[in-house]
């Protein structure tokens, strides 16, 4: 507590005590409807009456108020607190409550410990904020305070991958993009929340099992991504919770917004690419709907194979041109869902229908007839997965944008900043 706020709790507490003096004096005057001392209706200088029994006022005069508590701030920096964190204050006194507002008057939530004597705030404090709060002895006593936090250095923004309302696949990871590098990973991951509820309700949120993974910093940017342990659950709504305004991202910067929006999960379609088998197997909410033959990368060129591994549809393309300096080839397909970074699109190829099914012979794509391409094409979302098997080489993180899913779930947990 700074000087000044002691101060003026201690002239609070006195003033209290005159104020509850002077109430008592008027009452008993009120009471007998004259002069203090004299019975109502007694002229003045007229002889009265002793009463060896003591006046009321004169007990209520003596008596002592309760002390107000004495409420100390943990963390402070002079008369403000770093910004990014929760706000502990502690009391000298058992508190019957402790009520805590922020510049817009609005309830700060936290928790009062059993003793009575500390309080933290659910939240960290923001960047140049001001938070008041009023405590409540268990003897009735009250004290008022204020607490004001450090302003950012700088602050920055940030993009996420998924818009607002949209549906997407049960692989989708969502992607936050930090427009600097993150300097201290922990102190932003430890107050992001993702949580979801079926489609369509009003219930209860709840929280989704899954974990935040830092990939590795492409300078200056940092990146951050949350994949679920196992698919996202199919008609489902998702809520996404990022304080980035109120959280210390290192060295005093912040985040330009915070970010509270929803989106949802739609049916369950996943693509079952078989490179020995030469077909893809497409299944939605668990049952088979089509079978597609197809072709697959070369696969006596390790470069030209298809990677194996859990891809995830990130881009649909009904025209699309594809071409190449090392194979030298400059074409125009059609009906495209480009699966991952690397190149690779499930699409149509009438050049190689008659390979389709039975060899593979492509650049490293899969392709289908015009027909079949334009059937898949039609039912492709964002975040759908694409489990490539049978190839050689294995998804990995070179030259592909999303390979949550090649990842271990232990691997996974591993790139979190809080383990």
């Amino acid at each position: 507590m700074s000087q000044e706020l002691s101060r003026r709790v201690a002239i609070s507490g006195a003033f209290a005590a005159a104020l509850t003096v002077g109430v008592a004096a008027c009452g008993h005057g009120d009471k007998h409807a004259g002069t203090f001392g004299e019975p109502a209706g007694t002229p003045t200088g007229a002889p009265t009456a002793t009463s060896a029994e003591p006046a009321p006022a004169t007990s209520s005069a003596t008596s002592t108020p309760p002390p107000p508590a004495d409420i100390t701030v943990a963390g402070l920096d002079g008369d403000t607190l770093p910004f990014g964190a929760p706000v502990t204050l502690t009391s000298s006194a058992r508190l019957d409550s402790l009520k805590v507002q922020d510049g817009d008057g609005k309830a700060v939530d936290g928790t009062l410990s059993k003793k009575g004597t500390s309080w933290v705030s659910s939240a960290p404090i923001g960047p140049g904020a001001s938070w008041t709060w009023t405590a409540t002895t268990a003897q009735g006593a009250v004290s008022d305070g204020k607490i004001g936090s450090a302003s950012a250095i700088r602050t920055v923004g940030a993009t996420a991958n998924i818009g607002v309302g949209w549906t997407v696949g049960v692989a989708a990871p969502i992607v936050v993009n930090f427009k600097t590098k993150v300097t201290d990973k922990p102190a932003v991951e430890k107050y992001l929340q993702v949580l979801m509820r079926p489609a369509g309700s009003k219930g209860k949120w709840t929280e989704v099992v899954g974990s935040w993974a830092w990939l590795p910093d492409s300078a200056p940017n940092s990146e951050l991504h949350f994949r679920t342990k196992k698919y996202w659950p199919a008609h489902t709504e998702v809520r996404v919770v990022l304080p980035l305004a109120q959280l210390n991202w290192g060295g005093g910067v912040s985040g330009v917004q915070d970010f509270d929006w929803t989106f949802n999960i739609g049916r369950s379609q996943v693509v079952i690419a078989d490179a020995r088998k030469h077909n893809i197997v497409i299944y939605r909410d668990g049952a088979k709907v089509a079978t597609y033959p197809a072709s697959y990368g070369l696969d006596s060129d390790p470069i030209r194979n298809t990677r194996t591994g859990i891809n995830v549809v990130t881009e649909k393309l009904q025209t699309v041109e594809m071409k190449s300096k090392l194979f030298h080839y400059d074409e125009i397909e059609h009906w495209a869902v480009r699966f991952n970074n690397n190149g690779q699109f499930i699409h149509a190829n009438p050049d190689t229908v008659q390979y389709q099914g039975h060899s593979n012979v492509s650049h490293g794509c899969i392709n289908l007839s015009p027909t079949n391409g334009k059937a898949y094409y039609d039912t492709a979302i964002y975040g759908d997965p694409v489990d490539v098997r049978g190839t050689n080489v294995k998804l990995s993180s070179t030259r592909t944008e999303i390979y949550d899913w090649a990842l271990s779930w232990k691997q996974w947990k591993a790139m979190s900043a809080l383990t």
